[in-house]
């Protein structure tokens, strides 16, 4: 006999705290501290508008709700909560990215599964840090009913998601703008060569300390190239028919193409393969 799946419309909310494995390699204790409090007040705004939380499995929260536009409320009042907390210098308060999605989920026990909670999870991912990313099931929904400046971003494709998605964003940090202001252009770039998200400070200070690796990898190669010049023409005059300038150049040449290594291949994107194989496992944990 067959087992019926039970199924249900909800909108999904997801957060993740951002740069979570950083701030627990600084401080484990006032990292774990400042979560627990978030915790507290995700659980207080989510019980407020009538919300049910699913899950909350390492700094992940994972809550659905009956009502768009509740859940929209839900996720605007937290991170105002966050923001006027952050005003105070004596509290240390974490940034977290929300990402809801209006989807259709299975229902198993307490906990939901299906695509409606991947596209809010990848949503969540999008976000800016301290913002709002929503799908367009959702925005269809709340537009007319809170106008709060959400920017159109593209039609993302999204990991093992069929299909592109509609992602709207709201940077509670930032200066919100107007809802006259969205412009829905076709945008099917990947996500991962996307340039209008956001990036957290922790990302954009690896890229700057990549910059920095790039620039002194360059002047470093110009100084080992004048050197093997600089051989090649006491080669030259000195003894044109052996060419031995060859021979000191070759190592030279050779530790260039490892510098050129570490810097351009694979050993720069090993911190990022890290954060994504974390985030991957999480997530399944979670679920």
């Amino acid at each position: 006999m067959t087992q019926t799946v039970e199924r249900k419309l909800t909108t999904v909310l997801c957060a993740d705290m951002c740069g979570y494995s950083r701030l627990m390699e600084q401080d484990e204790e006032g990292t774990l501290s400042a979560l627990k409090q978030a915790r507290g007040l995700f659980e207080e705004e989510i019980v407020n508008f009538s919300g049910r939380i699913i899950n909350m499995a390492g700094d992940a929260i994972i809550a659905d709700f009956s009502s768009v536009v509740k859940a929209l409320d839900c996720a605007v009042a937290i991170q105002t909560r966050m923001k006027n907390a952050s005003n105070d210098i004596s509290r240390k308060v974490p940034q977290f990215r929300i990402g809801l999605n209006l989807g259709d989920v299975i229902i198993e026990g307490n906990d939901i599964f299906g695509d409606g909670v991947n596209i809010a999870a990848r949503l969540e991912s999008l976000a800016p840090v301290g913002g709002i990313s929503i799908s367009g099931t959702v925005y269809d929904h709340i537009k007319s009913k809170r106008p709060l400046g959400f920017e159109y971003k593209g039609a993302k494709t999204v990991k093992n998601i069929n299909g592109a998605v509609d992602l709207y964003a709201l940077d509670i940090l930032g200066e919100p703008k107007s809802s006259s202001t969205i412009n829905k252009t076709q945008d099917t770039t990947s996500t991962a060569a996307s340039e209008d998200v956001e990036i957290s400070e922790e990302e954009e200070a690896r890229i700057r300390k990549q910059v920095r690796k790039e620039a002194a990898f360059y002047r470093r190669a110009m100084g080992m190239g004048c050197i093997i010049f600089f051989l090649f023409l006491i080669n030259i005059f000195t003894s044109p028919g052996y060419l031995w300038f060859f021979w000191p150049a070759m190592p030279i040449i050779f530790v260039t193409l490892m510098d050129a290594l570490r810097i351009f291949g694979k050993g720069r994107h090993s911190h990022e393969w890290e954060e994504k194989r974390y985030r991957d496992l999480k997530a399944r944990k979670g679920r």
